[in-house]
């Protein structure tokens, strides 16, 4: 009899034949098993490192929330190809491992795989594929998301897969499907390309306006946003989504439109073209998500409120279709009104992210945030009048903090802007920003230092910061003394105790306490 060991070496080749098996489906029937998938995050570079390599406070410390590009991309190709078999793992909010992946894989037997990436995570998605290798070795393997996008010449040539999707995904990728199934050339749709043809694409130069500029390759592209089918949400009913200042323990997450027109000098979003969507479908949709149980909307755009009159013409909607739901959004302090606010609290508004982001004129002006402080203290002071709860998403380590004390004032000015809750971050350097170009004039960053890990990724990589000044180490210390100034004041503590509104609230308060009194 072989022992334990001797059947763990055997397991990936069991599993690899029973797929093989499976994949029998569709030479005889012409169907095809698809899958998606949001990668685990168990590789994911920290944003905020210390000195030992440890994050504080990531992405993941404020709530799961739905991959929604990837449910898009998944929902149009179930729409417009129903004969084939979809399916779709979010492994992070599943808590599937790499290790339990592969059983995973041979239950499905995919024929063709996507997967959805950060460019944070490429180590996963790699991890991923070099699975499906293992298991599916007959599957097309075809990379997507945000890193595709951002770094397609070395997407491209990644070896763990046949295919990458750059852009907007949901045509791109069910053309990819139709095209493998009836064994077209798949070299010539739009936003798809393979080792072989993106050099040739990239040597066109080509620049798509609607894009970032330093888009090497023609993007796949969604003229009318209106043309796509909402997300379906039963391939995730029985996860339960939350955010960590939410009302509920379970929420949908939603987007009236795509594109954000604005030029933050910090952000990397790539599409730059504003597209609203129909209010009539956004409320078809509330309506669907209502029906599957959710009661807390999550509008996840780029810029909900690009100006007043779009946040009144959602909330108007809302009131023509009676619908009563709780919901908050991320947006600007320009696109609001304190009628358009008192309009929308009646409609059930609970709560809204304002990117604040700094505590002076000087530091909005050098991000290009297009507003000015006493714009943010007048709408934070409308919502508070109205009985809104604030977000005021704020970070530290930006050009213009040229000591500890300047980075203290700023954060004297988020506690004076009194909001519900606070997200403060260390500004991160990401590429293909303006502020990343600035680092690199002045000798802080490397230029190619991304690109050419995007080709080889490692551990030991980290998420630059802006130290003409203050040190990492200096960075990572502020960071958490932020955190626990703004948090640990009585006034703010006795505040939050009244306001308290549900046990998921007083659960995250407490879980977020308790983090950051453990953390050193």
């Amino acid at each position: 009899m072989p022992n334990e060991r001797q059947l763990l070496c055997e397991k990936p080749r069991i599993l690899a034949i029973i797929s093989g098996c499976r994949q029998f489906r569709f030479i005889f029937e012409g169907i095809m098993n698809i899958l998606l998938i949001n990668p685990p995050g168990e590789n994911v570079v920290a944003e905020f490192q210390d000195s030992k390599g440890k994050g504080f406070l990531e992405v993941d410390d404020f709530g799961k929330f739905p991959p929604l590009g990837a449910l898009y991309v998944l929902s149009y190709a179930e729409k417009y190809l129903p004969d084939h078999h979809f399916y779709f793992l979010d492994c992070v909010a599943e808590k599937i491992s790499h290790a339990d992946l592969p059983e995973r894989l041979a239950e499905i037997a995919p024929d063709i795989i996507g997967v959805t990436s950060f460019t944070i995570s490429l180590m996963d998605a790699i991890k991923v594929a070099e699975a499906a290798r293992d298991v599916v070795p007959g599957a097309h393997l075809c990379l997507g998301g945000h890193h595709a996008t951002d770094f397609p010449l070395e997407a491209a040539k990644l070896d763990e897969f046949d295919s990458i999707v750059v852009g907007e995904g949901e045509q791109a990728f069910a053309s990819l499907i139709e095209n493998i199934a009836t064994g077209k050339e798949i070299t010539g749709i739009a936003g798809v390309y393979t080792r072989d043809t993106i050099e040739a694409h990239a040597r066109l130069n080509v620049r798509d306006p609607r894009f970032r500029g330093s888009m090497p390759v023609p993007p796949a592209y969604i003229e009318d946003i209106d043309i796509l089918p909402p997300p379906d949400r039963h391939h995730v009913a029985h996860i339960n989504y939350h955010s960590v200042v939410g009302m509920d323990a379970r929420l949908a997450t939603m987007i009236t439109s795509r594109g954000c027109p604005c030029k933050c000098t910090f952000c990397n979003v790539p599409c730059k073209q504003y597209r609203p969507r129909n209010l009539g479908l956004v409320m078809d949709e509330i309506e669907e998500c209502r029906r599957m149980g959710y009661r807390e909307f999550h509008f996840y755009d780029d810029l909900f409120n690009i100006t007043s009159r779009r946040l009144e013409e959602f909330c108007l909607a809302l009131k023509e279709r009676n619908l009563s739901v709780v919901w908050d959004f991320r947006g600007r302090v320009t696109g609001v009104t304190r009628e358009s606010l008192a309009l929308a609290k009646s409609l059930g508004l609970r709560l809204i992210f304002f990117g604040v982001e700094t505590g002076s004129d000087e530091g909005l002006r050098l991000l290009n945030k297009g507003c000015s402080i006493a714009q943010i203290r007048q709408a934070f002071q409308w919502c508070r009048e109205l009985g809104i709860k604030t977000v005021a998403d704020f970070m530290i380590g930006l050009p213009h903090e040229k000591s500890v004390d300047d980075v203290r004032e700023n954060i004297d000015f988020l506690i004076s802007l009194r909001p519900d809750y606070a997200q403060i971050g260390i500004m991160n350097l990401y590429p293909h920003t303006e502020i990343y170009s600035q680092a690199v004039e002045k000798g802080l960053v490397e230029l190619n230092r991304w690109s050419e890990w995007a080709k080889n990724p490692t551990r030991d990589f980290r998420v630059e910061h802006w130290t003409e000044f203050l040190s990492e180490e200096e960075l990572v210390r502020l960071h958490r003394e932020s955190y626990r100034r703004f948090y640990f004041r009585l006034s703010y503590i006795m505040r939050s105790i009244v306001g308290l509104r549900s046990f998921h609230e007083f659960k995250s308060k407490v879980t977020g306490a308790l983090k950051l009194l453990i953390l050193q």
